[in-house]
């Protein structure tokens, strides 16, 4: 069944809100990712991005956390122990990690040694009686206590996370700026980070740094994003000398604007309307350069290879009261290399979604928070030096009055108040991948660009209004997953019940061929079990349940199976970290399992998590149904043959099953062989061809077989090679070129407008598979609909050309799906759901 569908447990009162488009889709691309880093080659270092590639954020509930680029050196505690912070505009809290970490694997890796509490002599811990203990729910924070001490927790929609004591420390800035009892977060279990220490919060809350040192500093601060990581810039507390013009930003702009200024986003995201008018005036004047196809969220970009110098339209920005703002040329491109330019904008997926002035197009500005002033401000003229006396402040008033379009007005120069404070210090920013950073590691396009939509994502959510039933998708919207170095976690649609325990305890689990492991959310919850539907398990309440020992081979195979181990006594304590910093961590044990009252298996293995994070949004845990020997296929071999096969329905209304065994197989299954490409858990195939209308596209044969390819019943979208992707593409709006079109979203870019249309004629689309097997897509499994004014092409390319081609799950919408694992094939049969 779909997850969300009527007939789910989770489409109850108590159900979690549907996820949009944008979550869809990220988490889909996240699932891509890592199936991408263990199936294919890594970047080269010639890939990577030679710009700043800026504040890359985790969020959660609009509490942006950030994880990005853009860091600060701050001293904490007596004697002071220098760390690098990542600085952040959507975050209050300021916290590092700290020792000790409740158990070994709990903190992340960081570049500094991480802070000792009991060697600071200045460190002192927060009651959990106290007025500021109490506040946190109210600041986004999850609040306990541990014994008298306050404890902290926050959570983030993408599984990252910081926990631990909130308390009071010594800051030092500088040698003259030093102050005591800062409230901070002495983090002992965090997630979701590499190499840096922690995070400096700048926000407006009374948590944040520039408010508890506002009588120092006013509450005023400012920063300089360096052009490039082989540069640095500032950030600097207090001190204003402005001059000419007074244009105040109401504070609400954090809560409830039309548009904000946010330093971890890294792509500005515009209006639809604003964008494609930005987009079509750009592309006007580029229209002698050489065109290539970008990876999302980009769909303007250039190849500049061979080229000395580029002549780029200048950009500029107006603001209410008159204030034009002149981009940088570092801050209108998103430059791979000299090779590739892309505008470095997008289009917001829907037009009530606020607008976000990002970080690349901040590039080399001097931007200004006012706090006491209620002003936002921008130096237009000197970025690294301090010596300027003037600054046009930006007004942004919380109205309807956001442009359409970037536009240029002439300005007004206004005389302003003088600020009450002149003491200032700095802080040096360093790109947090150039040369002055210490933490080395530099991620992926792919990886920055994911993360920036999911902070995109969190910041939709907190300030724009609720999706109506309307706007979701009338499809299915498929398995939503989490996932790590391609063992696939799934966090998603498509559900079955099973029963564990005794007496039987029935949960909802995502199923997923991506996955080996089973395993489901178990008390008692030792740091956090993320919300589920139903009552989560209790072992001590089954007289069937036994923890795996330490020493048993199951136990020893887990490495093998690309999850951590450890023994907690005699006990097996299994660990999975996932791509997006997901995870599950508890013992393995053995359970009895019950599919339906005839078929009841005792002893399977499966992981009883008590530490569970991430977006699972209800359901229960996952039914591995990967190719390793602790997939649940694996494990009931003895009676099903290790076959099973499913049917996902066309769209939430309806229902589907996963059926295990052979029988009621459809006389109509074509079969393809298993290819022995794949790694461990997935299921590899050897696509050969497509057709459109029974007319195969000129694909060469080394575009399937350079990168393999597998089926997924996780991944939402096809990824196809280029070329294949190109030509389909190509083929497919021949057939439509009756049809209105419209804006495509982040990884969708062929798309029609069907508004008042009554019947729409498809072209029908079939994969060869090896073997001569040929699968007719369902027309549900053409397109991807969001509603009649929006429906696309469900297909997207991947950005490199070792990517593993993966058949998604809205292609195999309706069909019966069997993987028949002795006979090494997987078939394909139509009206499988009947």
């Amino acid at each position: 069944m779909h997850r969300l569908g009527p007939c789910s447990s989770l489409s109850s009162e108590k159900a979690t809100t549907s996820p949009d488009h944008d979550e869809i889709l990220r988490l889909d691309q996240a699932r891509v990712k890592s199936i991408h880093s263990k199936l294919s080659k890594k970047l080269t270092a010639r890939d990577r991005l030679s710009q700043s590639q800026s504040t890359v954020l985790q969020a959660r509930s609009g509490i942006t956390l950030g994880s990005g680029s853009y860091i600060v050196t701050v001293g904490i505690g007596t004697p002071k122990h220098d760390l690098s912070l990542l600085f952040d505009t959507g975050s209050d809290l300021t916290w590092t990690q700290c020792e000790p970490c409740v158990r070994n694997g709990t903190c992340y890796p960081q570049e500094e040694p991480i802070f000792s509490s009991s060697s600071s002599s200045s460190y002192s811990n927060v009651p959990c009686s106290s007025p500021l203990c109490n506040s946190l729910p109210s600041q986004g924070l999850y609040r306990n206590c541990s014994g008298s001490n306050c404890f902290y927790v926050a959570g983030y929609v993408d599984g990252s996370s910081t926990s631990g004591f909130l308390a009071k420390e010594k800051f030092t800035l500088t040698n003259t700026d030093v102050f005591d009892k800062l409230n901070f977060g002495c983090g002992v279990n965090n997630q979701g980070f590499k190499g840096i220490a922690g995070l400096l919060g700048l926000g407006p809350g009374t948590l944040s740094f520039p408010s508890q040192t506002a009588m120092t500093y006013n509450n005023i601060f400012s920063y300089c994003l360096p052009s490039s990581k082989e540069y640095t810039g500032h950030l600097t507390f207090g001190h204003l000398s402005v001059a000419n013009k007074d244009l105040n930003i109401p504070l609400g702009v954090f809560s409830n604007a039309t548009a904000i200024i946010d330093s971890g986003t890294t792509i500005t995201r515009l209006p639809p309307v604003a964008y494609a008018a930005l987009r079509t005036a750009f592309k006007e004047k580029m229209w002698n350069y050489k065109t290539t196809l970008g990876p999302p969220p980009f769909d303007t970009c250039y190849d500049f290879t061979g080229l000395r110098t580029m002549s780029i339209p200048k950009i500029s920005f107006s603001f209410d009261g008159g204030t034009v703002v002149d981009l940088d040329s570092k801050g209108v491109m998103y430059m791979y290399g000299m090779s590739k330019g892309c505008l470095g904008f997008a289009g917001n997926t829907y037009n009530n979604n606020v607008a976000v002035f990002g970080s690349l197009q901040q590039k080399t500005l001097e931007v200004v928070y006012d706090v006491p002033s209620g002003r936002l401000g921008l130096d237009l003229d000197n970025i690294l030096r301090h010596d300027r006396a003037r600054l046009d402040y930006i007004h942004s008033r919380l109205s309807n009055n956001f442009a359409d379009r970037p536009r240029q007005t002439e300005s007004k120069n206004i005389p302003v108040k003088a600020v009450t404070s002149n003491t200032k210090s700095s802080l040096q920013v360093v790109h947090r991948h150039g040369p002055c950073s210490k933490a080395k590691t530099s991620p992926d396009h792919d990886e920055i660009l994911r993360l920036d939509q999911a902070r995109v994502k969190s910041i939709h959510s907190k300030l724009s209004k609720k999706l109506t039933a309307g706007d979701r998708v009338s499809q299915s919207q498929s398995t939503d997953l989490q996932a790590r170095d391609g063992l696939a976690i799934g966090s998603g649609n498509y559900i079955v019940t099973v029963g564990i325990g005794t007496p039987k305890h029935d949960l909802s689990l995502v199923f997923d061929t991506g996955s080996d492991l089973t395993w489901t959310q178990c008390q008692p919850c030792v740091r956090k079990c993320y919300l589920q539907n139903e009552p989560i398990f209790n072992p001590s309440s089954s007289s069937s349940y036994s923890n795996v020992s330490c020493s048993s081979p199951v136990c020893d195979s887990l490495t093998s199976q690309g999850l951590s181990r450890q023994c907690l006594a005699s006990n097996c304590f299994y660990g999975a970290r996932y791509g997006d910093k997901s995870f599950t961590q508890g013992f393995l044990a053995k359970e009895k399992f019950t599919l339906t009252s005839s078929d009841v298996f005792d002893g399977i293995s499966f992981g009883c998590g008590e530490n569970n994070q991430g977006l699972f949004n209800g359901a229960a845990g996952l039914l591995g149904l990967g190719r390793g020997e602790s997939s649940f296929p694996s494990q009931t071999a003895a009676k099903y043959n290790n076959i099973f096969s499913y049917c996902l329905p066309s769209s939430p209304e309806y229902t589907g099953h996963l059926t295990f065994g052979s029988a009621g197989l459809s006389n109509s299954v074509k079969y393809t062989p298993i290819s022995s490409t794949a790694a461990s858990s997935f299921y590899g195939l050897d696509i050969v061809g497509i057709s459109v209308d029974d007319k195969q596209l000129e694909i060469p044969s080394t575009v399937f077989s350079t990168s393999g390819a597998i089926i997924d019943s996780g991944t939402v979208i096809t990824r196809l090679p280029l070329k294949a992707y190109e030509a389909l593409r190509t083929a497919f709006k021949a057939k439509m070129l009756n049809y209105k079109t419209t804006l495509g979203s982040v990884l969708l870019d062929t798309c029609y407008d069907f508004t008042g249309l009554k019947t729409m004629s498809i072209p029908k689309v079939s994969f060869s598979f090896k073997g001569g097997t040929v699968v007719e897509l369902d027309s549900k499994g053409v397109l991807y609909i969001y509603d009649t004014s929006k429906v696309c092409l469900a297909f997207t390319n991947n950005t490199s050309v070792g990517n593993v081609t993966i058949f998604g799950n809205v292609q195999q919408k309706t069909m019966q799906v069997v993987y028949d694992r002795p006979g090494g094939r997987v078939g394909f049969a139509p009206n499988g759901c009947m």
